[in-house]
């Protein structure tokens, strides 16, 4: 199973489009945003990812301003809130925050398969064995592509842990 990575969006609908299109192609089933929506409308670009892709998970960023409107405009596609999300997917246990110290925190912990972050807008993975499982830390880098060499985003097969990072 695909899931598509993404985080610091940042309102740039040219590179959101680019995103959905690349997540298209690659046949991701779920979605995550580690934060930085900033505005509602970037939900009508990702929402252009159902029904191949059924949910979207999301934490909430330093720049998201209205966060009613935006849980709003998330509607039943996005489930989105503060501080650290924690889901299953697939049956690996994938925690979501925005900040990279307490991301750090929670990888070294081992109690996650997979630990997403976002907000320096620089890539990141880093991985090590724990008994039979890899455990995982992930930053995308940023869709906006601000303060970043290239805009970027990731692709993440869940059963190897597999990551593919895509840049535009």
């Amino acid at each position: 199973m695909k899931i598509g990575v993404l985080s610091d969006t940042h309102d740039h609908l040219v590179n959101i489009k680019q995103a959905v299109g690349i997540f298209k192609r690659e046949g991701i089933e779920f979605l995550i945003h580690a934060g930085d929506f900033c505005s509602p409308f970037v939900f009508k670009e990702l929402d252009k990812l159902q029904p191949e892709c059924s949910k979207a998970y999301a934490v909430f960023g330093n720049n998201d301003g209205d966060r009613i409107l935006l849980t709003r405009s998330a509607g039943g596609f996005c489930s989105i809130q503060q501080g650290i999300l924690k889901v299953t997917i697939d049956g690996r246990a994938i925690a979501v925050m925005h900040y990279p110290d307490i991301a750090d925190e929670l990888y070294r912990s081992g109690e996650f398969d997979l630990v997403i972050y976002g907000h320096t807008h620089k890539k990141r993975l880093d991985a090590f064995t724990k008994g039979n499982r890899i455990i995982t830390i992930l930053n995308p880098g940023s869709c906006a592509g601000y303060l970043a060499d290239k805009p970027a985003i990731a692709v993440v097969e869940l059963k190897s842990m597999s990551v593919n990072y895509f840049t535009f």
